[in-house]
Parts: structure tokens; sequence; C-alpha cells
């Protein structure tokens, strides 16, 4: 059942990338301008934003393993431990797959795009610059993030749900992303957390994890 669910998502992240590559994306894009305006979206204070994305995951991954570390001296195997594992792997790994991916595909941005009309689409291992849009490595990195978070803690689910949608609404809104960007990077942090969790963690019910989180 669970590979059936995993493969049923794929097909679902398929269809839709492929609904935004040829139908969604530009409509959306051009909407936005229109909506939120194009001067703002290219001013200074939206387009020079700075990137936190990499040390964010350096401070995840390091705070896991230390985490685990002391867990390990500690000769606690609880599923604080696991987490800690989970986490210290999944995150780094949703970077550096979303950076392999970005260089193969080669996607100009939306904001480029705004400014060559002609440049949309894929640039297949053009990767650098502006044409490093595909997949969304926030979306990655943040799903994969979150999806730990509420596999060990089940009542933060409707927050980190929230947070997600926050961001991809932000993504769409100042123009960082098109839409299939971001369905693209959700998937590749889901299955990377997935398979990271699944490799690296013990399993544990879902009557484990409540009376963990009570205690």
């Amino acid at each position: 059942m669970r590979w059936k669910k995993i493969l049923g998502s794929t097909v679902i992240c398929a269809a839709m990338v492929i609904a935004g590559c040829f139908y969604l994306d530009i409509r959306l894009a051009e909407f936005v301008s229109e909506k939120v305006g194009f001067k703002f979206l290219l001013s200074e204070r939206v387009a020079n934003l700075p990137d936190l994305l990499f040390w964010l995951v350096c401070m995840v991954a390091i705070g896991s393993w230390t985490g685990w570390l002391y867990l390990t001296r500690k000769q606690d195997k609880s599923w604080n431990s696991d987490f800690f594992t989970c986490m210290g792997s999944a995150v780094p790994l949703a970077y550096i797959f979303k950076e392999i991916l970005k260089d193969l595909f080669g996607r100009t941005n939306t904001r480029f795009w705004l400014l060559h009309p002609n440049e949309f689409g894929f640039h297949w291992f053009h990767g650098g610059g502006a044409y490093t849009a595909f997949p969304s490595g926030h979306m990655a990195v943040f799903t994969a993030l979150m999806l730990g978070v509420t596999r060990y803690y089940p009542r933060l689910r409707p927050v980190c749900a929230g947070l997600l949608l926050l961001l991809a609404l932000a993504l769409l809104v100042t123009q960082y992303h098109f839409f299939s960007d971001i369905v693209a990077g959700a998937y590749l942090g889901m299955i990377v957390e997935l398979l990271a969790c699944r490799l690296s963690s013990r399993q544990w019910s879902a009557a484990d994890l409540q009376s963990s989180e009570k205690q």
C-alpha cells in the first residue's frame, strides 16, 4: 500500500508539473505581475532578498547530528535519536539533489522570464544564474524538514502544512518560481524525506509517538 501511494503521488505530481509547464505557469505569472505590479517585483526590496537556504541547511544538519551524538553517548536509542538522524540526513540530501537537478534542467526563473519572454522553458545542462528555477530548492528543503517534523510530532501537522502553504504562496507572489517549480520541489522534498527516514530510522507506531510526546 505504501508503494501504491508513492506511485499515485508521483502520477499526480507529474500531471501537475505538466499542466503547469503547458498551461498554468505563464498565466499565474502574468496574473501576479498584473496584480502585484511589475515594478515592485523587480524592485531592490524584493529582488535583493538574501538567500539563507544554505545556512539554514547547515544549521539543521549540525544541530541534528550534534543531538544524535549527544543521545548516542547517553545510550538513548529512543525516537528522539531517530528524529535527529532523519533530519540530519533528509535536509542536506534535499539540498544536494535540488542543486543537481537545477543544473540538469536549467529552467529560467520567473523574474528572468518577465524581462526575456522568449527564454521561457528548459535549457538542459545550463545551470547557474537565472537558469536555476526547477525544482524549487526552498520547497524541497522545507518540505523535507516539515515532513520530518510531522513524522515525529504529529500534533504539529496543521502548523507545518500552513507554513508550507505560506512558503509556496510567497514564492509565487514574489515571482521567484513558477507553479510547476514549486510542485516539483515539494515532491522532491517528500521523496527524499521518505527515503532518508526509512533508511535511517526504526519504525514507530502512532501510539509510541503520542506517548513520547506526552512524556
